[in-house]
């Protein structure tokens, strides 16, 4: 039998000195995902080379990989158990308008707004998070500093890599004891070839991330301000002339049970009262449901509920089929996929309509000019409904409440939905200058592929 000794007291007082440390210094951690994307083995050298600068100036600092969100949630247990505290945490990746991403985009992952909530990460009191990634300034930034009360940096525009944190310069792969740093610039993506000229010459500075504090937002994020705007445009909601014509060619035969996902102001189901053998509509926004109950209070077997998490109000096999008309975006899609696949009959499926952001290739241009005369064409033809439209978009309540909800990219949606449903692809209704209309239909729900979907 092996039996412990005591320290030396040279080692016992490098341990108590080390614990001391880690107590009071706090942790730099840095992760990095290599596998999502090309550029994996250059996210790893920028992460490696931000580890050594923050070991330099005598941090203690841990990298890591953390190719599945699960890997980073259990990395941020791990930390807790351990009694480390976070000082900085910096994340290294590529990323979607809402947030980092984790696996491949065969089968894309992403850590949803109610899954961040219910997460644990030890910051050290004043600890900040570094979000190195595409387009993390837009939204995720902001909501990771209201989640978690710290500081939190991103970029705004799209991120690349550089030899010089202040302008572009060419990377020093071949030099191993030089740095590579991963920085952001306004480029041909997003201000067009003078832009890409302008990095590349290196004339350009580089993005500072932006910075943002803790801070509440009172009720902007929701429709509840502008509701009753909302509603005056969409009280007749075949102006959705094409989302609302493809749904009801996908709608099963007889009088389906209709769960309506981010129903809004009811005006979807009020049109299908006579067709559907009962409705449910769900939705974060009391606002809206409000509007929803007294639109369609003379029909009983229509019910709208309040749901501000992914966990539907329903009881197993009750719904026939699932629509979600201009709200996926704002779901929760891990978990509101597994809550889907409990209330869907076998056989029922999910239906999404929503529009995506998209920048026009030099291929969509004629489809783009053949979809902008038919939907201006249709415009004039209701100019009331264009005056109201035009109170709504130009609210200042409205445009704040943008800046809480943004568009996803059109990859996004196909990637993941595609992803899950094998076979399936998404169409596309409308192409516009900035953003697309886009369709789906999953299918039988019970073919979904359900592998790690959520966490834990």
């Amino acid at each position: 039998m092996r039996l412990a000794t005591r320290p030396k007291p040279a080692l016992a007082r490098r341990m108590v000195m080390t614990e001391a440390t880690r107590q009071t210094q706090g942790l730099v951690w840095i992760g990095y995902t290599t596998r999502y994307r090309t550029g994996g083995a250059a996210l790893r050298r920028a992460a490696e080379d931000l580890a050594r600068r923050h070991r330099r100036a005598g941090a203690r600092v841990r990298c890591r990989p953390v190719e599945r969100k699960a890997a980073f949630t259990d990395e941020m247990a791990r930390l807790a158990r351990d009694g480390e505290r976070i000082t900085e945490l910096h994340l290294l990746s590529h990323s979607g308008v809402y947030g980092p991403m984790f696996g491949t985009t065969q089968w894309p992952e992403q850590l949803s707004p109610h899954e961040w909530r219910r997460l644990q990460i030890p910051f050290a009191e004043g600890g900040q998070a570094f979000f190195h990634a595409c387009r993390t300034a837009r939204w995720f930034a902001p909501f990771f500093a209201r989640t978690f009360g710290v500081t939190t940096h991103g970029n705004h525009w799209y991120t690349t890599f550089s030899g010089s944190p202040e302008r572009f310069r060419p990377p020093p792969w071949r030099d191993p004891a030089a740095d590579v740093y991963l920085v952001g610039f306004p480029g041909r993506t997003s201000h067009g070839l003078l832009a890409t000229l302008g990095k590349y010459s290196g004339v350009a500075r580089a993005e500072t991330m932006k910075r943002f504090e803790a801070a509440t937002v009172a009720g902007e994020d929701t429709y509840n301000s502008v509701a009753p705007l909302y509603d005056r445009v969409f009280d007749d909601i075949s102006v959705r002339t094409d989302e609302v014509a493809w749904l009801e060619a996908h709608l099963p035969p007889g009088r389906p049970r209709v769960l309506d996902l981010g129903c809004g102001n009811g005006a979807l189901l009020h049109r299908w009262a006579g067709r559907i053998a009962q409705g449910t509509g769900i939705d974060a926004s009391p606002g809206m449901l409000a509007l929803a109950t007294a639109r369609n209070a003379t029909h009983g077997h229509l019910r709208f509920h309040a749901c501000p998490e992914p966990t539907l109000p329903l009881p197993d096999q009750s719904v026939d089929v699932a629509v979600s008309l201009l709200s996926f975006r704002y779901l929760d899609w891990d978990p509101m996929m597994a809550e889907l696949k409990r209330v869907l009959v076998p056989g029922g499926r999910l239906l999404v309509v929503d529009m995506a952001a998209r920048a026009p290739k030099a291929s969509d241009w004629p489809r783009l000019l053949w979809d902008k005369a038919r939907t201006d064409l249709r415009a004039r033809r209701r100019p009331a409904w264009r005056r109201d439209l035009a109170v709504l978009v130009g609210d200042p309540r409205w445009q704040a409440m943008l800046q809480y909800n943004p568009m996803r990219a059109e990859h996004e949606y196909i990637w993941y939905l595609q992803s899950r449903f094998p076979g399936r692809k998404v169409e596309v209704l409308n192409i516009g200058r900035t953003a697309r209309i886009l369709a789906f239909d999953s299918g039988p729900m019970s073919a979904m592929q359900d592998v790690a979907l959520t966490w834990p």
